[in-house]
């Protein structure tokens, strides 16, 4: 009997509340929006921090165990297979988010590639949080809670600042614990790194793996298989994901034209970029910008 393949949940699964947006907060409780996080091992389809005040247990991330006790963050990327199991009962937030709450590409690298703070391997599982920190931190969760239940038209702008806030306070508690613990370097990590940021500079304009190899001076061959270390994606998969997300946040934040921004991401012909849209979103750019952004469905 083969085993039973993880379900995806998406950002308002488990969620009475059905609304349309990028983000989620709420408390960490058993009862509350965020049951997933006790169920079977499952992917999401989102970035995730979850801020455990208090408890203890064991989290469970991809093939790894990892204990906690007391206040802790953790940081989840899309497509990791997680599941948490208390054994004492934990007090805590966790905010669900999209990529695409980051208005402008230079956030999105500065935040989430740069930091390296979602990355898989990033050798930080469970980063302890001080109790000076609590306070702070305790603000930016409520801050949060009140946007995502009193939307404005300009909540986005809100969220996305508190977001880059409350990352800015966890990578700093990540890197005092790398300090601490002499973390050595990987150098096959670090061009990975260099792999993932040099998509970000190039992706509107080159598609192939074979570019990114020539630019950082090995064969493609090597970033498909750190690619697939790393992130469990091949290196062309990764490209494609990063023009996807720009084809999504472009279609649901400007006025542009779905053939203007079709040229932009390097495509030549609308006709093949339609149908690259399809095969990974399910719909064409037509219909997600009627459902997404004209609001047909919620």
């Amino acid at each position: 009997m083969s085993p039973r393949v993880p379900p995806v949940y998406h950002l308002y699964s488990h969620c009475d509340l059905v609304k349309e947006g990028r983000f989620k907060v709420a408390a960490f409780s058993e009862t509350a929006c965020t049951a997933s996080e006790f169920e079977e091992k499952h992917r999401h389809d989102f970035y995730e921090i979850i801020w455990l005040k208090n408890g203890e247990g064991v989290h469970q991330i991809d093939l790894q165990e990892h204990p906690y006790s007391g206040s802790v963050v953790f940081i989840l990327s899309p497509g990791q297979i997680h599941r948490i199991h208390q054994t004492k009962p934990s007090d805590g937030y966790v905010v669900k988010f999209l990529p695409s709450v980051f208005h402008t590409e230079m956030d999105f690298a500065n935040y989430i590639l740069d930091t390296c703070l979602f990355d898989e391997q990033s050798a930080c599982p469970v980063i302890p949080i001080p109790s000076t920190l609590h306070h702070s931190l305790e603000d930016v969760f409520l801050n949060l809670t009140h946007e995502f239940r009193n939307p404005e038209t300009d909540s986005d702008n809100m969220v996305s600042s508190y977001l880059k806030i409350l990352i800015t306070h966890i990578n700093r508690s990540k890197r005092h614990k790398l300090k601490d613990a002499m973390v050595s370097h990987d150098p096959a990590y670090a061009l990975f790194r260099s792999f993932k940021l040099a998509i970000e500079k190039h992706y509107r304009h080159e598609h192939s793996v074979q570019f990114y190899a020539e630019q950082l001076n090995t064969q493609a061959r090597t970033l498909n298989s750190l690619s697939r270390k790393y992130a469990i994606r091949s290196a062309g998969e990764l490209i494609q994901d990063r023009i996807l997300l720009e084809a999504q946040r472009s279609i649901y934040h400007d006025y542009r034209t779905i053939k203007e921004i079709c040229f932009d991401l390097g495509f030549e012909d609308p006709a093949y970029f339609t149908r690259f849209f399809k095969k990974h979103t399910g719909l064409s750019p037509q219909q997600f910008k009627e459902e997404r952004v004209m609001g047909k469905v919620v």
